[in-house]
């Protein structure tokens, strides 16, 4: 297997460029006016991308813990910031910080895990596994907490008589809302589902092609993407169960009535 990589230079990345100018053309023919739009994703997300280069170029060179938990722990604030920022003027204190609290405490407890036991990483917060594997499981965890936080919320607003019958004839707050969380679980919980059983048949994986274009044996690839797949399983769970057994206590007041 040749294991060089081709060059890809600043010049092809322009040309490859001409592709946004099809997703414009697309979107337009359908009747979509999104130009502003995604010309404005694509420079932000160009933007984003090189910032975050060459602020990892700077942390692989450097030594020590501070700089790697320094950026994780930025990774982890932005990750709660865009769960919340769409919805943060119609959330209380108290939910904002389970929000946080259940995205935080999953994703890190799986990532010390896949990275101490599993992968016995030496330090655990090498960089160079630290940030890329971290990086995928917080955005995992980010999006489910995010569609469980939709999923809640319209189900709550859809079901409120029912919910408040429910209390009138002396329910608990948790029984009145169990098969609404446990409908928000699964809705949260399907895309990494799906994601899995569609993996390697339909698909193939970020993490396994680039390492397979940096010129890993696939077979090696294929058991990093396995792993990694159910370390994001996991925390994706556990995020999301936080957040729905802790969180729905913030929909009623201290009288058990639903806000």
């Amino acid at each position: 297997m040749n294991n060089g990589v081709i060059d890809l230079s600043l010049t092809d990345l322009l040309i490859n460029y001409l592709l946004v100018v099809f997703v414009i053309v697309i979107s337009t023919l359908n009747g979509v006016d999104r130009k502003k739009e995604i010309l404005i994703s694509t420079i932000r997300m160009t933007v984003q991308l090189f910032i975050a280069g060459f602020v990892l170029v700077f942390i692989f060179d450097t030594d020590g813990f501070v700089f790697p938990i320094l950026m994780f722990l930025v990774m982890e604030f932005f990750a709660i910031y865009n769960i919340i920022s769409p919805i943060k003027n119609e959330i209380s204190s108290r939910f904002k910080k389970v929000v946080a609290l259940s995205v935080f405490t999953g994703s890190t407890v799986v990532l010390l895990f896949f990275l101490i036991v599993v992968l016995k990483v030496k330090p655990f917060y090498n960089p160079q596994y630290l940030i890329p594997l971290g990086g995928m499981i917080i955005g995992n965890s980010m999006t489910a907490v995010n569609l469980a936080l939709k999923t809640i919320s319209s189900n709550i607003k859809d079901q409120r008589d029912i919910i408040e019958g429910s209390l009138m004839l002396g329910a608990t707050p948790r029984a009145s809302m169990d098969k609404i969380i446990q409908e928000s679980f699964d809705t949260a919980f399907m895309p990494t589902l799906n994601g899995m059983k569609n993996m390697g048949i339909i698909s193939l994986p970020g993490m396994m092609t680039g390492q397979i274009l940096s010129g890993i044996s696939p077979l090696m690839a294929i058991r990093y993407q396995i792993a990694i797949m159910v370390a994001i399983s996991a925390s994706v769970s556990i995020c999301v169960f936080l957040f729905l057994n802790f969180g729905y206590k913030s929909f009623f007041n201290e009288k058990c009535q639903l806000i």
